[in-house]
């Protein structure tokens, strides 16, 4: 997994502060539309490094050619300038590099005026320009944090602050590439079993023009595969095979290509997710983002399932589409499937339907009762508007999540309890010893283990869990005060599905999910401020503390040298590749 990084984009004057910027369009003038698109994709093709002054020296060797050397310099040095005096930024900014080509593809085309040695010189300003307004919208996450504790505001401050950029700057391509393959494959061999589906499948393969979903995620393969194996380094063209396949080929990427009539939403680049290729010339494709293509496997598929599912007549619409997916696949396919290889040697173990069937109102997702340790699952497969994700603003961010993961009011002041609250009714009933389905334990000798599961990489952003388990003690607190023993119950565990599938197989052979997530709250807990430390050092302390669960089971495993392919591999071997 890539280092978690917090980013402070350069901006226009702190660069130049005697210099009035002006608009992205105005110093593009002259640049060539076409040009202009080109070199936004080649800043999207900048890997990040490490580190911020790798990352810097790296954009500015790539950015300048040799006849703007003195102004790449001049940027260096200012740069090193600000570092001195503790402030640490960074150039390349992907969200800009996206919001760059967004903003030029609608635009008309320009001739090209611009010499290119001036050109780089307005196309670096433009950039920046970019970033400020990135950054400018950015302040909501210190304005509307203002008023809390002081340490939880700080972890506030972080979250709010990465939270609508963390799933585009910090990403292990290779983890994304894995979980989404092996995600794909259950997602259509749901579709292509279940009756409902059915008429979705086929329309969405109608589209593509292909026989069977296997076909298809093999046509994608090839797509996806060069970027994750790092065969080609920096801008990546895929160049179609001039044979007899030829016309049939392009005609596939042609569905994935982004084009003039298609409309560049304003938010989270939803339109670059489902297209995220740029036709060249006939035969020729570059990639838009890294990122959008792999995640074309299985992200992006729903995307496109959910507007085909639109499109249907009515008789075959599935009504309510992202409910029904979030339970009956992303629940009852996914989550079931991937706990039951994780715990497929406890004999103690309920799914949700196998719950329903005990009559048991309000039952957990998913609940293992192994040795003294008891663990009780919530799967949540949901997405906030990305609107409100593009915010920035705590406020908003705290009302869409409490309604979706804490409680909403209903009319007649009625309360729906969502997942935080389900945790907790049925920790409840544990320690009542009234969970029918168990109750071989003395509730004094039990561990419980609460966890909510989600479905996507943005919540593995610094500051998620510390909020959900903010309101989580909030109501162990209630527990409390009514005289329950609530001293062996550990902090709420928000935990990223691709975590479970990735290291699924070291789960099972090596180190238990409980002994994992022991390490996790224990690290996080040692961490405290230290009123000696500089406000860096504490800042660096708190990014810490608030890690989330993704980054800290990656480098659990990493440093124990534990990486193996996870056995649910198998199931896409033997799915995708079977004889059609």
């Amino acid at each position: 997994m890539s280092t978690f990084r917090i980013q402070q984009v350069l901006e226009f004057q702190i660069l130049f502060p005697d210099e009035i910027p002006m608009s992205p369009v105005e110093y593009m003038k002259g640049g060539g539309r076409d040009v202009i698109l080109k070199s936004a994709l080649f800043l999207l093709s900048l890997k990040p490094d490490s580190t911020r002054e790798k990352d810097n020296q790296i954009f500015l060797s790539k950015f300048f050619s040799n006849e703007n050397n003195h102004f790449a310099r001049y940027v260096a040095n200012r740069i090193q300038t600000l570092e001195n005096e503790g402030m640490f930024v960074l150039i390349n900014n992907p969200l800009t590099s996206l919001k760059l080509f967004e903003y030029f593809f609608s635009k008309d085309e320009d001739e090209k005026t611009q010499s290119d040695v001036d050109f780089e010189i307005n196309l670096f300003k433009a950039y920046l320009v970019l970033n400020s307004e990135f950054a400018r919208v950015q302040q909501k996450a210190f304005s509307s944090t203002e008023g809390l504790e002081s340490e939880f505001q700080l972890s506030m401050m972080m979250f709010c602050a990465e939270y609508p950029s963390s799933d585009k700057t910090n990403f292990d391509i290779k983890q994304i590439w894995g979980t989404q393959m092996i995600k794909s494959v259950y997602l259509f061999n749901f579709l292509e079993s279940n009756s409902v589906t059915k008429p979705l499948l086929d329309a969405f393969l109608l589209s593509f023009d292909k026989p069977n979903w296997q076909e298809y995620l093999k046509g994608l393969l090839p797509l996806a595969s060069p970027i994750v194996l790092g065969e080609i380094k920096g801008q990546t063209d895929l160049v179609i095979k001039p044979d007899v396949n030829f016309e049939k080929n392009c005609a596939f990427i042609e569905k994935l290509v982004i084009k003039e009539v298609d409309v560049l939403e304003e938010f989270d680049y939803i339109a670059l997710r489902s297209k995220p290729f740029f036709k060249i010339e006939e035969g020729v494709y570059r990639i838009i983002f890294n990122l959008f293509v792999v995640e074309k496997i299985f992200k992006g598929a729903y995307f496109f399932l959910n507007k085909i599912n639109d499109e249907l007549p009515e008789a075959q619409r599935i009504s309510e589409f992202r409910s029904f997916y979030g339970f009956e696949f992303s629940e009852k396919i996914l989550a079931y499937n991937v706990l039951d290889s994780i715990f497929s040697k406890c004999k103690i173990r309920f799914n949700g339907q196998e719950l329903s069937k005990l009559k048991i109102e309000g039952e957990p997702d998913y609940y293992v009762h192994n040795g003294n340790n008891i663990f009780i699952f919530e799967s949540k497969d949901f997405l906030i508007k990305a609107i409100n994700k593009e915010s920035f603003d705590y406020n908003i961010y705290c009302e869409e999540f409490k309604r979706i993961l804490y409680f909403e009011k209903k009319p007649n002041n009625k309360i729906k309890k969502k997942a935080i609250l389900q945790i907790v009714n049925n920790i409840k009933r544990v320690l009542m010893n009234d969970f029918i389905a168990d109750t071989d334990y003395h509730y004094k000798d039990i561990i419980i283990y609460p966890i909510l599961i989600v479905h996507d990489h943005q919540y593995d952003t610094l500051g998620f869990n510390t909020l959900l388990n903010n309101w989580f003690k909030f109501e162990l607190k209630k527990l409390e005060d009514e005289g329950f023993f609530i001293h062996h119950i550990k902090p709420l565990t928000v935990i990223n599905i691709d975590s479970l599938i990735y290291f699924q197989a070291a789960l099972t052979e090596d180190v238990t999910l409980n002994k994992v997530i022991d390490s996790y709250h224990d690290f996080v807990e040692r961490i405290k401020m230290n009123p000696l430390f500089n406000s860096q050092q504490n800042e660096s302390l708190m990014m810490s503390k608030n890690m989330p669960f993704g980054y800290f089971i990656d480098d659990f495993f990493g440093k124990r040298g534990i990486r193996k392919v996870p056995h649910l591999f198998k199931f896409v071997r033997d799915l995708l590749f079977v004889d059609n």
